[in-house]
């Protein structure tokens, strides 16, 4: 019966290390529905097997199974909770295992759900305040609100709006400027060049790339945008 006991163990050892793996961008909604598969078939055939041994013998070792499965499926939660939290609320992932780079450093992800729209939006923070986030690639630079960048701290009053930029909706003048911080859960840019938009004329924080190109990577895989530090 040890040999059932530890087939359940490495079963679901698999799975965590797949979690933070191999399945780091699938769908939690389906990585929670494998893991309560796995631990319902394992446990029927276990018990199952069970039905040849004695009422003590079985009582001690169904304890022992009853332990290690709640033991690793409150690991499996605690490991997957920020995830699957994501995958039904939009908000980005931020707090997964960092993996080293270095002796000194650590990378950070970040995972972004689309949303019912099709963009890919995530709450973040310029220079410490809070402000949403839309992902734009055609965007050769972070363009921000006046009502967000004066939040932050910019002085907008002294802006000069002299600055044309092509968007989807035709020409907007902007003014440069540079941010002190750009933060996005544990994943964080500093002293990153941006414009701020004339007022009325944006109405989106747009995510471009003078923040993108400082990241390590960033990839789109199916719903699920991926920002690596």
């Amino acid at each position: 019966m040890l040999g059932w006991l530890a087939l359940i163990v490495a079963a679901l050892a698999g799975l965590f290390v797949l979690i933070q793996g191999p399945l780091a961008t699938v769908d939690p909604s389906i990585i929670a529905l494998v893991v309560a598969c796995t631990i319902a078939v394992l446990a029927g055939l276990y018990f199952a097997a069970l039905k040849s041994q004695s009422n003590s013998g079985r009582r001690r070792v169904l304890g022992l199974v009853c332990i290690a499965i709640s033991a690793l499926g409150t690991g499996a939660w605690w490991v997957g909770k920020d995830r699957i939290a994501a995958a039904f609320s939009g908000r980005p992932i931020s707090g997964d295992e960092p993996r080293t780079r270095t002796a000194s450093s650590s990378a950070v992800s970040v995972l972004i759900r689309r949303n019912a729209d099709g963009n890919f939006v995530t709450q973040g923070q310029l220079s410490g305040t809070d402000v949403t986030l839309l992902f734009d690639t055609g965007a050769t630079s972070v363009m921000l609100k006046p009502t967000d960048a004066e939040r932050s701290g910019i002085d907008i009053q002294h802006l000069s709006f002299t600055t044309p930029v092509e968007t989807a909706n035709g020409t907007v003048y902007a003014a440069p400027v540079r941010v002190r911080s750009i933060s996005i859960g544990l994943l964080k840019v500093e002293d990153v060049e941006a414009l701020v938009a004339r007022p009325g004329s944006l109405n989106e924080n747009l995510l471009g790339m003078s923040f993108l190109r400082r990241l390590t990577s960033y990839d789109m895989t199916g719903d699920f945008l991926t920002l690596r530090e």
